[in-house]
């Protein structure tokens, strides 16, 4: 009997020492998705190896390729870190996503954080738990012409007929924050819901007098646009612009520089929003410091392959003008750094 029982205690002994090498989690317990396969080193860091899921958007969308960079700088130089992007609707749903642990990470413009954090517009309640670790780059609003319809200011088109993306979307919403700072509204000027694309092919088309998107520059159908008609960017004053920053705490200034576009031959002024990397402020802090610091030393890396992500490269630009709080672990990273 002595003998069984000693064979019994060896093999539950071993079945407990092999249940104890598991991986360990950032978070969210959601499977790897597709998208980025870069493999991450094996060997184990301090924390274990952490397999991170990294909300985007849409493969045809500026949402996507930066989560795919990111995650591939991460896995790369993030030791005991693997990270997959996976597709998504877009900045609501990965707002969602984060806060409810179906991801540990991901991107999202800084309108939509500041909405689902404070538990407005779309979100019916706060998910206060969202916190930031940097921006990636600025999405824009941008107004294009004919240049042969004389049209110089977004304030001209009271009256006209103009493209206000689709229904719903961050083109509409960024479009009539401004229409709304000039007067210009459904009641007296004719706005139609159409896409990005099919908006400027309108446009050139002579069906529509303007055509308006709110995305990264430069965006698809307008540069489609510009290469085959002469088109203008429409300008907005500087009162105007002051007006729509005061209307939304997300907005910042912005510009579309000369040349953006074939024949942009002058800078104009505009607004924006950042676009957000979010994850759960209950992620550990010392794993945040570390993503914080892989993205900060590569950003050359990430702009070269991606002229999208060129703002990265601003230092600065990572951590300031947030409209949520920084994750204590980004927060402590900047501020060693002399950011904050």
């Amino acid at each position: 009997m002595k003998r069984i029982f000693a064979i019994l205690l060896a093999t539950a002994m071993l079945i407990s020492a092999a249940g104890c090498g598991g991986t360990s989690s950032s978070g969210a317990s959601a499977p790897a998705a597709s998208g980025d396969s870069s493999t991450a080193s094996e060997s184990a860091s301090p924390r274990g190896n952490v397999i991170m899921t990294f909300g985007t958007g849409d493969t045809g969308g500026s949402l996507y390729p930066a989560g795919a960079a990111l995650s591939q700088v991460w896995t790369n130089n993030v030791q005991g870190v693997k990270c997959n992007t996976q597709t998504s609707t877009g900045s609501f749903q990965n707002v969602q996503d984060v806060a409810n642990g179906e991801v540990d990470v991901a991107v999202a413009t800084a309108d939509v954080v500041l909405n689902g954090y404070s538990g407005t517009g779309k979100f019916t309640q706060a998910l206060d738990n969202v916190r930031v670790i940097g921006a990636v780059y600025t999405s824009v609003s941008s107004g294009v012409a004919l240049k042969s319809s004389g049209l110089e200011y977004v304030h001209d088109l009271l009256g006209k007929r103009v493209a206000v993306g689709p229904a719903a979307s961050a083109t509409e919403n960024s479009t009539l924050d401004a229409f709304n700072v000039m007067g210009i509204s459904k009641d007296n000027t004719s706005l139609e819901n159409l896409g990005l694309g099919d908006g400027a092919d309108s446009v050139g088309d002579g069906i529509l007098d303007a055509a308006f998107g709110f995305a990264g520059l430069p965006i698809g159908g307008q540069l489609n646009l510009a290469a085959t008609k002469e088109i203008v960017v429409l300008d907005y004053t500087q009162e105007e612009i002051d007006k729509i920053l005061a209307g939304n705490s997300a907005y910042i200034q912005s510009k579309i520089p000369a040349n953006t576009y074939t024949g942009q031959d002058k800078e104009t002024k505009t607004f924006g929003v950042k676009c957000l990397i979010i994850v759960s402020a209950d992620m550990d802090e010392a794993l945040v410091y570390d993503l914080c610091k892989a993205m900060n030393e590569h950003t050359a890396e990430m702009a070269a392959g991606n002229a999208l992500l060129s703002e990265m490269t601003d230092p600065s630009f990572l951590c300031t003008n947030m409209p949520i709080p920084l994750h204590d672990g980004a927060a402590k990273y900047y501020s060693e750094q002399g950011l904050l």
